[in-house]
């Protein structure tokens, strides 16, 4: 069967959840004619990682079934929303690989007319104006065994409740004072269908609007307004929005009162151990200094963790294998999205040697230098390779050198040999100490025909390590991360809720700087940039970096303690 709008055979279309299971009958019966999908953020922050999952839900299956998604600012409450967010949306979603099909601001462009839908549902009987407080509805409402107390404004004419609420848009009422109601019913066991608000009173500068209104739409009312206006066929949002699909249904029902209207569906919402996510927790602690903005390295905001050097694709890939779900939440162990991480960074990063913590090694019986060849990347032939050196006087990582080494110690000791990446075999014939007892350096001695792919010496060596060279090296400084939460907080929400100071579930010097030494040829590395420095993790060129002083941030190490499950 050949889906009109596009061209796709349905019969070819293998549905990955129930949910596209339920919209590939909607095609066959007639009933959808387009899926259209719609990412509708509210512009009150920076989205954070389990955004991503939405976001990548709402595209994809548009995508899969040749249709559309909207990006819409769901920007109906002007105390939280600012410009600044609702810009970096489109950048974020550019860095996803996502384009909308377009950028709609609800305020600019639904406003009027939820306004006049709201006015036609208190003619039709459907809404009323109550001037009952906040407190005062709140105690009216009942409980989940006990029906709620129907309000004594319920029952006023269509005409007084018109009046009413053209007096609340001009301003006639204080904040507070008087709201629009669905009349549902309040015995209903379904909390949110107890006549819920459909608009406020309230006086705020809208970020866009100004003070053209001093009424606003409650989320509930106005988001499937919205959907149905853009011509939303599929609402897809997280499950904690399940309870209320009865009243969204409701308003599509009476308020749109057209048939097709869009239809809201949930999925899991994604929670990641270790890491607090909430707008309102990420707020506080940008606001209180206990990070350097929204895009701190250390954040799990998207343009956090862009900063700190994770892929586009790496964080799709995650969201996709955690999958649709049909629980109200999936936790799942940072170490699985650094399993994608490391997955595409290792596909995708070119290899450089650089020394952390430098150790210098004087070559005794060598002078001068010589040209050596690093592969790029050995995971891409296209990739090709760079020029190191190899000279008399080099620097090598302090770990790759012991006194007393341990057993299976592979490395560079007293009378003992190693190879150095890409050159020759050294052996170390001598530690020459500092006046105050330390190390000062190395006496080794390189060993001919030993050079890497021209090896004729038939000498067996079972370790290879790092170095750079004197004159092929410059300082850069390296910006090391621990997780923001402490490890022993896998619920750092939960914590908070509890009471827990936010200061106590934060970990101590999650920050720390070093310089390093590092191959020229990193002197042309541009922001964003990613390498895998040998044998140490991978590195993430910093937007702090200056013409004389690059920055690197530590993405992600190589040892990776996560398993795909398997699979039969």
């Amino acid at each position: 069967m050949e889906f009109s709008k596009t061209g796709l055979d349905i019969n070819t279309i293998t549905p990955d959840n129930e949910v596209e299971e339920e919209i590939i009958a909607d095609i066959k019966s007639g009933k959808t004619k387009e899926v259209i999908t719609r990412c509708p953020p509210e512009p009150s922050g920076y989205w954070h990682i389990a955004h991503a999952k939405a976001w990548t839900i709402d595209f994809e299956t548009a995508k899969k079934f040749g249709g559309k998604t909207y990006l819409r600012m769901d920007d109906t409450n002007p105390i939280k929303e600012e410009g600044e967010f609702s810009d970096s949306y489109m950048s974020d979603l550019a860095w996803l690989g996502y384009k909308p099909d377009k950028l709609i601001f609800a305020s600019e462009a639904y406003f009027d007319d939820i306004y006049k839908i709201a006015e036609q549902m208190i003619m039709d009987g459907k809404a009323y104006v109550c001037e009952l407080s906040a407190d005062e509805v709140s105690a009216t409402r009942g409980t989940l065994t006990e029906p709620g107390k129907e309000s004594p404004y319920r029952n006023r004419t269509p005409e007084e409740n018109l009046r009413l609420f053209r007096a609340m848009r001009d301003g006639k009422f204080e904040d507070g004072k008087a709201t629009l109601r669905a009349k549902i019913d309040m015995a209903h066991p379904n909390m949110n269908m107890r006549d819920p608000v459909m608009y406020r009173v309230l006086r705020a500068t809208h970020y866009k609007l100004g003070n053209k209104w001093c009424i606003y739409p409650m989320y509930d009312f106005a988001h499937p307004m919205e959907d149905a206006l853009e011509g939303v066929t599929y609402s897809l949002c997280s499950m904690e929005f399940h309870e209320h699909r009865p009243l969204y249904d409701w308003f599509v029902e009476n308020g749109w009162k057209k048939p097709y209207g869009p239809k809201q569906r949930e999925f899991s919402r994604l929670t990641i151990e270790n890491v607090l996510i909430g707008k309102r927790y990420l707020k506080q602690l940008v606001k209180e200094g206990y990070v350097n903005g929204w895009d701190d390295p250390r954040y799990p905001t998207l343009v956090g963790v862009r900063r700190r050097g994770y892929t586009a694709k790496a964080i799709k890939d995650f969201v996709k294998s955690v999958g649709w779900g049909n629980s109200l939440e999936v936790t799942v162990p940072y170490s699985a999205l650094e399993y994608y991480v490391r997955e595409d960074l290792n596909k995708i990063a070119t290899r450089a040697m650089v020394v952390l913590d430098p150790l210098k090694v004087v070559i005794t019986n060598y002078n001068g230098s010589e040209d050596i060849e690093i592969d790029n990347n050995p995971n891409d032939e296209n990739a090709g390779k760079h020029t190191a050196k190899f000279s008399n006087v080099i620097y090598i990582e302090k770990e790759d050198f012991s006194i007393n080494p341990p057993p299976k110690y592979n490395r560079l000791v007293e009378g003992g040999i190693v190879r150095l990446k890409g050159a020759y075999i050294i052996k170390c014939n001598k530690v020459v100490y500092g006046k105050d007892g330390e190390i000062d350096h190395l006496e080794c001695e390189y060993i001919e025909n030993t050079k890497s792919g021209n090896d004729t010496s038939g000498i067996k060596c079972k370790g290879t390590i790092h170095f750079v060279s004197e004159d092929n090296c410059f300082p850069v400084t390296i910006r090391e991360f621990k997780n923001l939460i402490k490890a022993e907080y896998k619920n750092p929400a939960k914590a908070l809720s509890e009471g827990t100071p936010i200061s106590e579930i934060l970990e101590e010097n999650s920050l720390t700087e070093k310089t390093a030494l590092a191959e020229n040829f990193l002197k042309t590395a541009k922001v964003e940039d990613k390498f895998q420095f040998m044998r140490k993790g991978y590195y993430c060129v910093d937007k702090d970096s200056t013409a004389d002083k690059l920055v690197f941030n530590s993405t992600i190490s190589l040892k990776d303690s996560f398993k795909l499950p398997k699979t039969n």
